[in-house]
């Protein structure tokens, strides 16, 4: 009778324990409605981790190139955004993101793009860890080439950190 009890508690406790690490891997939903006008910092949290997104709103408008000698390119220098400004069809255009991380603990950075700009987007790095003290910068690539027409394009990029609230848990970023 202790024998068939003990064999309950241990497939209790492996299924308590299947679970929380089902719970840990289950990636955070991507539902997006509607996106930012400006830039804006999320905190979430749940038992095991924290997460922050910095959301940026992104846009592009690709142009057909009239006149080929004169070239017309609109630049957007301001720091808080990832706008792309007028881009002819056919051209690629970069922006930079600049990622470090000063805290103690590992960070997992993933980069995201959402919207009708989204097809056009490209990251050279978008799922990595930061360790105390790194810094990266990253290139954000939009290819006109990949435009189905001429027009404006928005959406929203989201640069989520994940990190772990015990250090134990760092396998699992």
């Amino acid at each position: 009778m202790i024998f068939t009890n003990k064999k309950k508690l241990v497939a209790l406790f492996v299924l308590i324990f299947l679970l929380v690490i089902l719970f840990l891997l289950l990636p955070e939903p991507e539902v997006k409605t509607s996106f930012v006008t400006n830039v804006t910092v999320e905190k979430t949290e749940n038992p095991f981790f924290v997460y922050e997104t910095i959301n940026y709103p992104t846009n592009v408008r690709i142009i057909k190139l009239e006149n080929k000698s004169n070239i017309t390119v609109g630049i957007v220098g301001d720091p808080w955004n990832l706008n792309f400004g007028f881009v002819p069809i056919g051209i690629e255009s970069r922006r930079f993101i600049n990622l470090a991380n000063y805290k103690e603990q590992n960070y997992r950075v993933e980069i995201k793009a959402y919207g009708n700009i989204s097809p056009m987007i490209s990251f050279d790095k978008s799922n990595i860890i930061l360790h105390k003290g790194d810094e990266l910068k990253v290139t954000v690539l939009l290819n006109s080439t990949l435009s189905p027409k001429i027009g404006n394009f928005t959406g929203e990029i989201d640069i989520v950190s994940k990190g772990a609230k015990f250090s134990f848990l760092d396998v699992f970023l």
